[in-house]
């Protein structure tokens, strides 16, 4: 049986969700920081020393982990770029106990139009990035050591 009571409660209840619902679709910045992930875009170092190297890569909620990448060796991964170009990915590279310094490899607001297959070489005298077209390489970082 229902009464007008009981009807006037379902109708408050349903306009109440209605309300919160709206609201946090306005306000859904905070609920969601980096946005909508619209593309991908892949990391490729490669290691292009004499010698084998540390390299830990990042990003402030996601830790892509620590490799050792051998004297010519790859080391490769994907990462997802948000629709508000707010995504970083960073990564140390060590030889052995001596720390080569930590850069940033994917920054979106400098790299989303750069490449969709960013290439790093780390050589002798720090880290050269590729651009997709045309192709040719950067030095963007020294070594500090």
């Amino acid at each position: 049986m229902n009464s007008p009571k009981r009807n006037f409660i379902y109708i408050l209840c349903y306009i109440l969700t209605i309300s919160i619902t709206v609201a946090s679709f306005n306000g859904s910045e905070p609920l969601q920081p980096d946005g909508i992930f619209v593309s991908y875009a892949t990391l490729s170092i490669y290691n292009c020393n004499n010698f084998s190297m540390g390299v830990h890569c990042k990003s402030g909620d996601k830790d892509i982990g620590f490799r050792v990448v051998n004297k010519g060796g790859l080391y490769e991964y994907r990462v997802r770029i948000g629709l508000q170009k707010t995504t970083l990915f960073f990564c140390g590279f060590s030889h052995g106990k001596i720390k080569k310094g930590i850069f940033d490899l994917y920054d979106a607001s400098r790299d989303s139009d750069r490449c969709n297959k960013c290439t790093w070489k780390a050589v002798g005298n720090g880290i050269y990035g590729y651009t997709d077209k045309p192709h040719q390489a950067v030095l963007f970082y020294k070594w500090i050591k």
